[in-house]
């Protein structure tokens, strides 16, 4: 209990938000570094990372919270639900205070995000796609109405492609402005970053480890479900990606999920031993990515980077090996494999590998059009930063 306390304590600053006319929403490294660059801006960083604490914030909050709120957690004792609705007027409250004209988050599918950007109609609120987006993401991990997240609801979102608008349309959730306009960060990447172009891999394997997938799973909720969903695509994956490798003699390198993380290096260690490489991981230096363009082809279980670098024309393949529909892409066509058959898997990899790329483009350029719609002549963040800027040089 008093590690806890000690811990609450910790975050507290007793001050408020500064005051400036764009605000982040969680994490801000790259929405500063790609898009706003020059353009001030304030973070908020909600619990357990911070909590503002000034007189100011607590009576703006308490005159937030709406009256059928008080009277809930009065006659019925439901404290979660109006410690929740009062977090989220806490938050709107900080947000007041710095008088921001734009709210900006990177994650997308945050409940928080949703409902501030329902009930304050003072400013412009902006969901950036942080990532691929399948049925878990629309469907499983939501909420049971009435709960208020139980339909993904904002005003704007900048999302990957049509494939996305189709999936949030399909399970009727209310996004009021779609802007397909591909991935932030491979966007960024492909259209201002060089890199060397000399092929040395035949494959590279994009890792989705994490601790929790291969450890004991106990519990029937959907975390657990899902770790057991992933743990399952990826021991199928690697089973036969070992075995191809050993029967063509084709080399792999390994493309890890986390920076310097001992743990996951180990794991592919004692599947792989010396017959793939593993890269030294750098996501701010995009390491995946410069990994990618030197390789022939890049494969995983649902990466969100294969939607990524699969608008940039590269050879790439999806493995369902375990026909699970929280992983399918069909929409990728020739580059998504869903059977457990190794000797069709194998011959997938080696029809896509044997492919001329001029040919390969050919094919699935449409494809990935849909998927990710990526312009490197109107990249992402140059299209964000336009609409800011646009809102910015309006008078308040």
């Amino acid at each position: 209990m008093i590690k806890r306390i000690l811990k609450f304590l910790a975050v507290i600053r007793f001050s408020n938000p500064k005051k400036n006319d764009v605000v982040i929403l969680y994490d801000d490294y790259w929405l500063k570094k790609l898009v706003l660059r020059d353009i001030d801006s304030t973070t908020i960083k909600c619990y357990p990372d911070t909590i503002h604490l000034t007189p100011t914030l607590v009576v703006r909050t308490l005159f937030h919270i709406e009256k059928n709120d008080w009277i809930q957690v009065l006659t019925n004792g439901s404290v979660k639900s109006f410690i929740s609705k009062a977090y989220l007027r806490y938050i709107l409250s900080c947000i007041d205070l710095t008088q921001a004209k734009v709210v900006l988050t990177f994650i997308d599918n945050s409940g928080l995000f949703w409902s501030l950007s329902r009930i304050d109609t003072k400013r412009t609120y902006y969901a950036i796609q942080n990532g691929a987006r399948t049925t878990a993401c629309v469907r499983d991990s939501l909420p049971l109405p009435p709960h208020r997240n139980a339909i993904i609801s904002m005003p704007y979102f900048f999302c990957f492609g049509q494939r996305d608008i189709d999936l949030f349309t399909r399970y009727r959730h209310r996004i009021d402005n779609y802007y397909p306009v591909g991935s932030l960060i491979g966007g960024y990447y492909k259209s201002s970053v060089l890199s060397e172009q000399k092929i040395c891999f035949d494959l590279c394997f994009i890792s989705q480890w994490h601790a929790h997938f291969f450890c004991e799973i106990v519990g029937d909720d959907f975390c657990s479900k899902e770790w057991k969903r992933v743990r399952a695509g990826l021991d199928k994956l690697n089973c036969f990606l070992l075995k191809f490798i050993e029967e063509t003699g084709l080399n792999l390198i390994i493309c890890p999920r986390n920076d310097n993380d001992a743990d996951e290096i180990a794991f592919y260690r004692n599947i792989y031993g010396d017959k793939a490489s593993i890269s030294e991981a750098n996501r701010k230096d995009f390491s995946t990515y410069r990994i990618i363009d030197r390789s022939r082809l890049a494969i995983a279980l649902n990466s969100t980077t294969l939607s990524e670098v699969f608008a940039w024309g590269k050879k790439v393949l999806w493995c369902n090996m375990t026909d699970d529909e929280h992983f399918e892409m069909p929409e990728a066509g020739v580059s998504y494999f869903h059977c457990d058959d190794y000797d069709a898997f194998k011959e997938r990899l080696l029809l896509l590998l044997a492919m001329p790329q001029d040919k390969y483009e050919s094919v699935t350029c449409r494809d990935a059009r849909y998927i990710n719609n990526f312009n490197p002549d109107n990249p992402p963040h140059e299209v964000i930063r336009s609409r800011i800027m646009n809102i910015l040089s309006e008078p308040h």
